[in-house]
């Protein structure tokens, strides 16, 4: 059977594939997919199936089923998609398959959904094994939640790693300045965010050393990117040593004689989840400061009474920065780092919203992809603006962070999901607010940022392989954002 790119696939191995030997699949006898009535979209043409897997071999699925979505003028409603893989088959793992996925879009059916079925649709088990993200035992999705709930407790943990991202938020300034030849040349900050985040993560979360954060930052992130995939291997075996003589929170949670394959994927989902949507996160947000001065004079204001009042931050004063709550926030709606969502498979029947809104009957053992990216830009539910930057939009009090959310709850709403809904939310999301007001804080402290005249000139778009980035105007690079770091002549 031909071997198709999957996730973690060589890029240059998804770039040459000849995506028209995927129409030769539809109707054959590895094809599952079932037309269910007023839920799946019409294809004469069969070419559905390979459109939608092209668009999630190059990052812009949640592009096309946007489009798909405005063809049918059904936005806010739901749709089912023929989903080709290769994680589940009868005889062979490395045999396609082709299944229905139903995209949830209804506000009310994404987070009833997500909230009653825990159990995970198995795509990524292939690869993750049973981590925490990928596993499909909800026993053991319990087992392992509640081990790890205890690395990201801010009471009992992330107050003690709080130094150490401290120290590496205050180093982020020292390093800008390396970067830019002292302030003289651009610099890629979607590169230097990701570096940053990682650095964070070993260094605070696992407590590794500096040496191999150095060793290992880099490689592993080009490894998530297509660039040698196969450095996963090595470096979640590497890392698995590590965590035996490291320290940090994370680190206490491996035993290498427990289970190979889970310490594996879990290593791997940390590694990559753990900063990619902070890093991405934090990407978007400079480039909408640098598209709309207002606010990032705004936030530099905020920023700069925080420093005349507090001569180094502690975890319990990063709550005084409500404006920079408000950007984060509304970079989370934009620009959701986890643009697809999260992925489930029904536990039991149920009754969802068809494409035209009649209710429709989809079966247990379903799988259905709760969107973020389309809900996330609703102007039904955000209003005509929804596709502008507001961070003074009018959000509801379950979608900011308070300082008792900071520590205890997650943002959510029925139309915001950016950690996701229900149990199974993001484990790192007090982490990752905690390192993204750190960085803020000290790199405005003493730069200023600017698009560069290129970037001015490229039309940014999303480039979504698990997580969404901005994708670079330079062809021999996946993603970057280029901005002029400019140092602030600040009175502090």
């Amino acid at each position: 059977m031909e071997q198709i790119p999957t996730f973690f696939s060589e890029k240059k191995d998804i770039f040459t594939y000849d995506y028209n030997k995927v129409n030769q699949l539809v109707d054959s006898d590895i094809n599952h997919y079932e037309f269910i009535d007023n839920l799946s979209v019409p294809d004469p043409d069969k070419t559905l199936c390979r459109d939608y897997f092209q668009s999630i071999m190059f990052g812009k699925n949640h592009i096309f089923i946007d489009k798909v979505l405005s063809q049918l003028n059904s936005s806010s409603n739901n749709i089912c998609l023929p989903l080709l893989h290769q994680w589940l088959s009868t005889s062979d793992t490395k045999n396609p398959r082709i299944d229905n996925l139903v995209i949830i879009n209804d506000k009310d059916d994404s987070e009833r959904i997500c909230q009653n079925h825990v159990k995970k649709a198995p795509i990524f088990k292939s690869f993750l094994y049973d981590s925490i993200i990928s596993t499909t035992d909800n026993i053991d999705w319990k087992e392992q939640r509640g081990k790890m709930n205890m690395a990201f407790i801010p009471s009992l943990s992330l107050k003690k790693v709080f130094p150490i991202s401290q120290q590496r938020a205050k180093y982020c300034s020292q390093l800008l300045k390396q970067n830019s030849d002292n302030c003289k040349q651009p610099v890629n900050m979607s590169e230097f965010f990701l570096n940053e985040t990682q650095a964070q993560l070993q260094l605070g979360m696992f407590g590794f050393s500096d040496e191999f954060e150095q060793k290992t930052n880099k490689k592993i992130r080009d490894a998530f990117a297509g660039i040698d995939t196969g450095y996963t291997d090595q470096f979640s075996y590497e890392a698995i040593q590590e965590t035996q003589t490291s320290k940090g929170p994370l680190s206490k949670l491996f035993n290498i004689n427990e289970n190979e394959y889970k310490n594996k994927g879990n290593l791997i989902i940390f590694a990559f989840a753990g900063h990619d949507t902070t890093g991405h996160t934090l990407t978007w947000l400079l480039y909408e400061l640098c598209k709309n001065v207002k606010y990032k004079q705004e936030l530099i204001k905020e920023i700069d009474s925080y420093w005349l009042k507090y001569s180094e931050p502690t975890y319990d004063t990063l709550n005084e920065l409500p404006f920079m709550t408000k950007c984060i926030t509304e970079t989370l709606r934009m620009w959701p780092a986890l643009a697809n969502g999260t992925y489930r498979e029904l536990e039991y029947d149920e009754t969802i919203k068809g494409i035209d809104g009649n209710p429709v009957s989809v079966k247990k053992g379903t799988y259905v992809q709760v969107l973020n990216w389309v809900r996330h830009r609703n102007k039904d539910l955000w209003g005509a603006d929804a596709n502008i930057f507001n961070p003074y939009r009018q959000f509801k009090d379950s979608e900011i962070w308070s300082y008792k959310g900071f520590g205890t709850t997650n943002v959510s709403s029925d139309r915001f999901s950016p950690f996701t809904y229900g149990p199974r939310n993001c484990i790192g999301k007090n982490f990752s607010h905690m390192e993204m007001r750190l960085i803020l804080l000290y790199l405005f402290k003493d730069y200023d940022f600017q698009l560069t005249q290129e970037q001015l000139n490229h039309n940014i778009s999303g480039v979504n392989l698990f997580t969404m980035g901005p994708g670079s105007y330079k062809k021999d690079e996946l993603l970057g954002l280029y901005v002029d770091v400019v140092p602030r002549k600040s009175k502090l």
